[in-house]
């Protein structure tokens, strides 16, 4: 199973770590995508915000390109193994949604 986890607000952001990293444990998830969207995007420029997400491999972590521009968050401000969604974050869980990942919004 495959699975996207939309995480839109700053004060949530560690509930997003715990969540994606207990759902990527579990044997039957292949992968895991978490969309950081809003006031939330800010994280994905602050390794300490999200260590335990980048240190997994089933998961990967995405930007919504929408949101970093309405925070003023450039392509290169963003961690090394992060990468901005090519529209904005909400058409990144549509398209995942459409190919058959389960999506959890924290």
């Amino acid at each position: 199973m495959k699975v996207i986890i939309q995480i839109s607000e700053k004060e949530k952001i560690p509930m997003g770590n715990v969540v994606g990293s207990h759902v990527a444990r579990e044997d039957d998830v292949e992968a895991v995508e978490i969309v950081f969207l809003e006031s939330a995007t800010i994280a994905t420029t602050k390794i300490d915000m999200i260590k335990p997400l980048l240190e997994n491999k089933k998961i990967t972590v995405m930007a919504c390109k929408t949101s970093m521009e309405m925070n003023n968050i450039k392509k290169e401000d963003l961690l090394p193994t992060i990468s901005p969604t090519p529209q904005g974050g909400f058409l990144e869980i549509l398209r995942k949604e459409r190919d058959g990942y389960l999506y959890i919004h924290v």
